[in-house]
C-alpha cells in the first residue's frame, strides 16, 4: 500500500508541477464586459490564458461588426440628409415667394375694394377665438403664432375648420375673419 501511495503524491506533485497552478477565485466574462486584472490574469495557466484571448478576439470581432454595420447606417443616413436639406431650402424659398405673392395679391384686391383693408393693423383675436388676416400672413404664419397653435404645419386645421369663407388655402385677404378651433 505504500506504493500506492507514493504513486498518488507523485501523481499529485505532477500535477501541480505541469501548470495547474492557482486556482482563481472568479472566472471573468469578457462577453460581459468583466476583464481580469493584471494580477488574476498572471494567475491562469496556459489554458486558461488561451480560452480568455480566443473569448477576448471573439469579443472584438463583434465589437468591430457592430461598428461597421452602425457605421454603414450613419453613411446612408448623411446620404439622405443632403437631398432631404436641399428640399427643405427649395420648399422654404417656394413659400416664402408664394406668401410674397399672396400678400401683393391681397393688397392689390383689397385697394380695389374686393376684402376690407385693415389700414395696417396687427391681426385682432378676439375671446372667441377669431382672426382677423392682416396683409402678408397665410395659414402657416397664423397657425404659427404662439397664440394660435405654435406651429405653422397645423395650418391646415385652420384651413378644414374655416372651408366655407376660404376658398383656396393659399389664398387669405387682409381683413378676413377666421375662426381657430382649439
Amino acid at each position: 500500500m505504500t506504493a500506492r501511495r507514493v504513486a498518488a503524491a507523485l501523481a499529485i506533485v505532477a500535477a501541480v508541477g505541469t501548470g495547474c497552478g492557482k486556482p482563481v477565485l472568479r472566472v471573468a466574462d469578457a462577453s460581459l464586459g468583466d476583464y481580469y486584472t493584471q494580477k488574476e490574469y498572471q494567475q491562469l495557466n496556459d489554458e486558461q490564458r488561451e480560452e480568455y484571448c480566443r473569448e477576448l478576439a471573439e469579443q472584438r470581432d463583434l465589437f468591430r461588426e457592430q461598428i461597421e454595420g452602425a457605421q454603414e447606417a450613419l453613411d446612408a443616413l448623411h446620404e439622405t440628409t443632403g437631398p432631404l436639406r436641399a428640399e427643405v431650402d427649395s420648399l422654404t424659398a417656394r413659400a416664402q415667394e408664394l406668401e410674397r405673392r399672396l400678400a401683393e395679391a391681397g393688397a392689390s384686391e383689397g385697394a380695389h375694394g374686393t376684402h376690407v383693408d385693415t389700414g395696417g393693423e396687427p391681426p385682432a383675436k378676439t375671446a372667441s377665438d377669431r382672426h382677423v388676416v392682416a396683409a402678408g400672413e397665410s395659414l402657416w404664419s397664423i397657425s404659427a403664432k404662439p397664440d394660435v397653435y405654435g406651429e405653422g404645419a397645423r395650418w391646415n386645421q385652420l384651413y378644414r375648420s374655416n372651408k366655407d369663407r376660404i376658398r383656396d388655402p393659399n389664398r387669405i385677404y387682409p381683413g378676413q375673419e377666421i375662426q381657430i378651433p382649439r
